[in-house]
């Protein structure tokens, strides 16, 4: 009971918590946390999720998460600090779990980013011309890292936003690219 699987993703409502299966991505520069199968912005997401973004999306509400106080970025590298409903967000690989904050390591401080919750915002809409998209979907962001109007689940710490260049996947987690991991986003009381 509570329990659904949507796509590749379960979703346990009893526990608030989305499973998804994912991918460490082979990458310099760390703009995004996470990214869909074949998104546009692959080449600096740190990790790929086995989804699409409005399966993700559709996930993540019935968890209880709602849109409509969600406050993204207006755009990519916002200094205002994005907010909405909190999440906590785990990777399972090789027998550990570490928060999602452990994947991401700052070159400049030599630390990991901070840790604490993540925000729903639902991402945004645009006008295409052609009717409304939905801009997580047209990009491939799952969850952000650097502020930006695309991502579903965004970074609330104002450090990252001036982190641009200098996030790498932590070598001390020795979780070299291509590793499969388990995503666990967990939506937390407001």
């Amino acid at each position: 009971e509570g329990i659904f699987a949507i796509g590749h993703l379960r979703v346990d409502t009893v526990k608030r918590e989305l499973t998804a299966p994912g991918e460490i991505n082979d990458v310099m520069t760390i703009e995004f946390m996470a990214n869909t199968k074949g998104g546009l912005k692959a080449y600096e997401c740190a990790l790929t999720i086995d989804t699409d973004a409005i399966t993700f999306n559709a996930a993540l509400m019935l968890l209880g998460l709602d849109p409509s106080r969600g406050r993204p970025s207006k755009f990519q590298f916002d200094p205002a600090t994005p907010a909405g409903d909190p999440v906590e967000i785990h990777l399972e690989f090789g027998g550990k779990r570490v928060r999602a904050e452990e994947l991401l390591f700052d070159q400049r401080t030599k630390t990991t980013l901070a840790q604490g919750p993540w925000v729903y915002t639902g991402s945004t809409f645009f006008d295409a011309g052609h009717g409304r998209r939905f801009m997580a979907e047209e990009d491939g962001v799952l969850i952000g890292l650097m502020h930006g109007p695309a991502a579903i689940i965004e970074n609330p710490r104002s450090d990252a936003v001036t982190g641009y260049g200098h996030f790498i996947i932590n070598p001390g987690l020795g979780i070299p690219p291509g590793s499969k991991v388990s995503v666990i986003v967990t939506a937390l009381k407001r």
